[in-house]
């Protein structure tokens, strides 16, 4: 195989640290009907290691007709003659080796300039750089043959228009809040329709549909941030999530009831994929519900939840209500724990699911307070602990970045108390503001100060002082 051949640099792997990066910039040339595709690879330096040789980089790619969506047929300069651009003898997908720091592929007889599908099924370990216009990633996203790519260009898509809106209001004199655009157009029509697209498609199955609808996490969204407020961004997110729901109602409607399992439970891909897609349809419509003030959603999510013949059914009828603020939500969840308050495997998520709930007007905190009142918790256990408190403070940033900072003091005490029963879960919640130094101000200020409150302790286990020592000193 051509990796083979390349057997001795590969292993540089192993011996180089760090992740590539590999930058793919095209340019067509409409005289000679060429488009030449160039991919440059490089690698940070890291300690030890000012210099790196070039990785073996295997790259998959195709060439996608912007006008028409059809996947073109790769002919590379000097591999003989092509008889025509629909020459199917010539393959649509192929895997170049990247050895050098820089290779240009020179495509021929391309009637017009073609979208690049790069690192088709993430064929390679490193990040890719490459421009995309709004275009020619909803010319991927709509007409891609690859279903990672095609994937990604939805998620660049919302990431993009995410990135967008939050910097918009930070030039703005708008003041943050929880509440947020809630009323306000983010995602742009061609979006909207490209995901209706993608919905009601026959040849794409559930599973794909469910992973495309997704919306980029507000941690995600934080990361390409070099500054992060925490609420602007959890109420763009919302907005988006909003936007979608309420755009694509009907879809949303005929996908759950086209995805509903009507027969025994089976775990295979195909059910499985059916149930997340039906599960995301009806926590789409019942944020609709919320938006518009029908009562019909959540009734119908209570009646899936009660009447559901599998766990994964009933939990997603149960998040859909939780996660849309649906007063319907308190009774179902009372039910929930009724029914399993013997499995504690299971009512681990039916506390995680409330700890996590998306946050209107600061509720999560208290409710989080009275969390850890209930008779099923105790601290003492690790996996309570954690659907619990890590729910809260490590993965619903829009609830634990409060204004007022009584998150950070929430934390603050949780991981000293913690620390005096078990400093190893202790020293990885200490790591929640780890990145506290990307944060806006006033968040900024007020988690140093709270994880300096910790460092003070001076009975402080070596687990969590090693972890917020090395955070004030980053």
């Amino acid at each position: 195989s051509p990796l083979a051949q390349h057997l001795p640099q590969f292993k540089r792997w192993y011996s180089q640290a760090g992740t590539p990066r590999v930058r793919a910039t095209g340019r067509y040339d409409a005289a000679t009907r060429c488009y030449a595709l160039t991919l440059a690879q490089s690698c940070d330096p890291t300690p030890g290691q000012s210099e790196k040789l070039p990785f073996v980089i295997p790259v998959e790619l195709g060439l996608i007709d912007a006008a028409t969506g059809a996947a073109l047929h790769l002919h590379l300069s000097g591999e003989g003659a092509a008889t025509d651009a629909a020459d199917t003898a010539v393959p649509t997908s192929r895997v170049v080796v990247l050895t050098e720091a820089s290779q240009t592929l020179t495509f021929t007889n391309v009637d017009a300039e073609p979208v690049p599908s790069v690192l088709r099924g993430f064929s390679a370990p490193v990040v890719l750089d490459i421009e995309y216009t709004d275009a020619q990633l909803l010319a991927l996203l709509a007409n891609d043959t690859d279903a990672f790519n095609r994937w990604e260009a939805g998620q660049r898509l919302a990431l993009r228009f995410a990135c967008a809106a939050i910097n918009t209001i930070a030039g703005s004199a708008q003041p943050t809040s929880g509440s947020g655009p809630s009323d306000s157009q983010i995602l742009p029509a061609e979006f909207v329709d490209a995901m209706r697209a993608v919905l009601r498609n026959p040849l794409l199955d559930a599973a794909f549909k469910e992973l495309v609808l997704t919306l980029p996490s507000e941690t995600y969204i934080a990361e390409q941030l070099a500054v992060v407020d925490p609420q602007r961004i959890h109420a763009v997110r919302e907005a988006m999530r909003e936007q979608l729901a309420v755009s694509l109602q009907a879809d949303w409607e005929t996908v759950w009831e086209h995805n509903q399992d009507t027969g025994g439970y089976s775990p295979d891909p195909v059910s499985s994929g059916r149930r997340a897609l039906s599960g995301l349809a009806l926590h789409m419509l019942c944020i609709a519900a919320q938006k518009t003030g029908d009562a019909v959603w959540p009734g119908k999510a209570l009646q899936r939840f009660k009447v559901a013949s599998n766990m994964t059914d009933r939990f997603n009828a149960l998040t859909a209500l939780v996660a849309s603020g649906s007063e319907l939500a308190a009774p179902a969840l009372a039910r929930f724990h009724a029914i399993f308050k013997d499995e504690p495997l299971v009512i681990d998520k039916w506390f995680a699911l409330q700890a996590g709930a998306p946050d209107r007007g600061g509720n999560v905190l208290p409710a989080v307070r009275q969390l850890m009142q209930h008779p099923d918790f105790s601290l003492k256990n690790p996996n309570r602990a954690r659907s619990v408190i890590f729910s809260y403070c490590s993965a619903n940033p829009g609830a634990f970045h409060r204004a007022d900072a009584a998150g950070y003091v929430f934390w603050s005490d949780r991981v000293i108390e913690l620390d005096a029963i078990n400093p190893q879960v202790a020293a990885r919640l200490a790591r929640a503001l780890d990145r506290w130094k990307k944060l806006a101000e006033p968040w900024r200020t007020a988690a140093r100060e709270a994880i300096a409150r910790v460092a003070a302790k001076p009975d402080l286990s070596n687990d969590v002082r090693e972890v917020v020592t090395r955070a004030l000193a980053d």
